[in-house]
């Protein structure tokens, strides 16, 4: 494992030094018409982070967590644009953290998963972080992982081997936060509810920034690093965000990586 990251980085070291770099402005995407981006001017914008702990499923107790990213951008000509998604995720084993340490032996874990994606929000009503409504359609997923950890002669661990068997499916449902609480209400199943523990509002939108710096929209090399430090990790296993799993595999692997890192 630890040669593992050391690769990791050297590949991120490559990439952060690479010429193939994508410079990435959510709040104000070039136009290919340059007398169109100077009449269409970008007049104001907001983006919202905003994580909660989800304690309750209808009456049982759970552990998850609760994240949604909104962006609003009001442009001269176009007027409002909105970008917003949702992902909660929890599990019914209060034993285990869907956060939990790296250890060294073989488990499994059952955990769900109810993802909002802009394309299938309905309705959004975001004034402030603690006043929030979402609404849409949710890609749901049912899974269960089977995590097999090997180790060397030493117990350090070499490779850790995982099998998912996904139950998908699609429901409409709403999240509603006020205050420093929140309920997501989805047709089918119990209503998830839990406490709003982190909220960020800034002036600006960068789905690739991973730390709490609140002086530039710019990826940073500490950036970069946040998200290579949590390499390989996967719920119940490692310092799992789904903010660091831009391609939805349940896992932070080395395109997650990449997609941070090509973006500095």
């Amino acid at each position: 494992m630890n040669r593992n990251k050391a690769i990791i980085f050297a590949i991120v070291g490559i990439l952060l030094s690479s010429s193939l770099t994508l410079a990435v402005d959510f709040a104000a995407a070039m136009p290919t018409n340059m007398a169109i981006a100077g009449s269409n001017r970008l007049m104001s914008a907001s983006w919202i982070r905003l994580n909660g702990v989800i304690t309750q499923w209808g009456t049982t107790d759970v552990r998850g967590t609760l994240q949604t990213q909104a962006r609003a951008a009001t442009h001269q000509i176009s007027g409002l644009n909105q970008l917003t998604s949702a992902t909660a995720i929890w599990t019914t084993n209060i034993t285990r953290e869907i956060s939990a340490a790296q250890t060294k032996e073989n488990f499994t874990y059952i955990y769900y998963v109810a993802r909002l994606p802009n394309a299938s929000i309905s309705s959004a009503n975001v004034n402030t972080a603690s006043e929030y409504s979402l609404s849409g359609t949710w890609n749901l997923a049912n899974i269960t992982s089977t995590i097999t950890v090997i180790t060397d002669d030493n117990g350090a661990v070499i490779k850790v081997h995982r099998d998912q068997d996904i139950t998908p499916g699609k429901a409409s449902g709403e999240l509603t936060v006020t205050g420093n609480t929140f309920t997501l209400s989805i047709n089918g199943i119990d209503p998830l509810t839990g406490s709003v523990f982190r909220s960020i509002t800034r002036s600006w939108y960068n789905p690739f920034k991973m730390t709490d710096d609140s002086t530039t929209s710019t990826v940073t090399r500490d950036d970069v690093k946040a998200i290579a430090q949590s390499y390989g990790a996967m719920p119940g296993w490692g310092n799992y965000d789904v903010n660091m799993d831009f391609n939805h595999n349940y896992r932070v692997d080395i395109a997650d990586i990449s997609s941070v890192a090509r973006n500095t």
